[in-house]
């Protein structure tokens, strides 16, 4: 089935990364560096934001030298404590790039010879929040950077008003994940909704071939005031020609769907059972796909040299259970079965 979560870094590329960082910071991007580190250090505020920048994860400062800059990131000091310093050679109000005139870096770097820092750091924290809304404004208009963070960016709400979860009251109510559902947009959006449609989506998020019949028929049950009892007399339903129904369920042909699915292996057929980890995910696609108006049911096709062999007594998921894995196999199967169907 498929991913339906967002991306994530593993335990073991996110310290390799970091290290990577630590030793050679200047082998990166600026915009990467920042990206990164901000994904690492999830436990302190985002940067161009309204965080104090006590709380932020990254404080920035300008490289005063006036030598030719080889990279876009000068440095980074990695404190145990506090907001990691990225020094950084491409902008600042002194530098290599620096907008003030050059006697100021001069007069920077000769100070700091003499250990004197105090007024580099009073011109970073215009550098600081200067480098910070630069930053801001690259990652505005990539959705992705924001998405990759678990925030709620912009696109996916605006992909959520399309496909009818704009609302928060509707969003995180199905058996699938809101996210799934994003990837579907385009097709989700299209009103009328077309069969082919619901093959692709379903296709696509189980990674199974998948087959959507229309028109399958089927009994439903009539309303009690609906059934013909010969009580009253006065009722459409005691009327003769008019709606009388004998039995109490009436035969539709036409409001009924099946999805076939299959072939599938042993363990991807137990998985779309109706106890297996997948049905949920099948029937909240179906239902969200169709807004409730429609029947569905599941026809699972399983692969016939994939048969399990019915023994009596077997424990276990494989194990014999009438209608479900139970089959009379005593010589190879000529066809794939597709006996198990069931409502969804």
């Amino acid at each position: 089935m498929a991913a339906a979560s967002r991306p994530t870094d593993s335990d073991v590329r996110q310290p390799v990364l970091a290290g990577d960082i630590r030793q050679t910071p200047w082998e990166f991007q600026f915009f990467q560096c920042v990206r990164w580190l901000q994904r690492i250090e999830t436990g302190r505020g985002q940067i161009g934001k309204f965080y104090p920048p006590s709380r932020e994860v990254l404080r920035f400062h300008a490289n005063p030298s006036t030598a030719f800059p080889p990279s876009q990131i000068h440095g980074i000091e990695w404190p145990e404590e506090g907001a990691i310093a990225l020094t950084v050679n491409f902008m600042g109000l002194f530098g290599p790039m620096g907008v003030l005139p050059l006697y100021y870096s001069q007069y920077i770097m000769a100070r700091l010879r003499t250990k004197d820092g105090g007024f580099a750091a009073f011109l970073d924290m215009f550098n600081h929040r200067m480098i910070s809304l630069f930053y801001a404004a690259w990652e505005k208009y990539r959705f992705y950077v924001s998405y990759e963070r678990g925030e709620r960016d912009r696109l996916s709400q605006y992909l959520m008003d399309l496909i009818g979860l704009g609302t928060k009251g509707l969003q995180r109510r199905q058996d699938v994940r809101d996210d799934s559902l994003l990837f579907y947009s385009g097709l989700l959006s299209l009103l009328p909704r077309s069969a082919l449609a619901l093959e692709q989506i379903l296709s696509d998020y189980f990674d199974v071939p998948i087959e959507v019949e229309q028109f399958v028929g089927a009994w439903y049950p009539l309303e009690p005031n609906s059934i013909c009892r010969f009580q009253r007399g006065d009722s459409y339903a005691e009327q003769l020609g008019v709606g009388v129904v004998v039995g109490d369920e009436v035969w539709d042909p036409q409001s009924g769907i099946r999805v076939r699915v299959g072939p599938l292996t042993l363990r991807q057929y137990l998985d779309f059972l109706p106890n297996g980890t997948a049905y949920k995910p099948l029937k909240a696609i179906t239902r969200f796909f169709s807004n409730g108006e429609l029947s569905f049911e599941a026809q699972l096709v399983l692969r016939r040299e994939e048969v399990p062999s019915c023994e009596l007594g077997m424990l276990g998921e494989a194990g014999p259970r009438l209608g479900w894995v139970t089959w009379a196999k005593n010589v190879p199967m000529q066809r794939d079965p597709d006996e198990t169907v069931f409502k969804i």
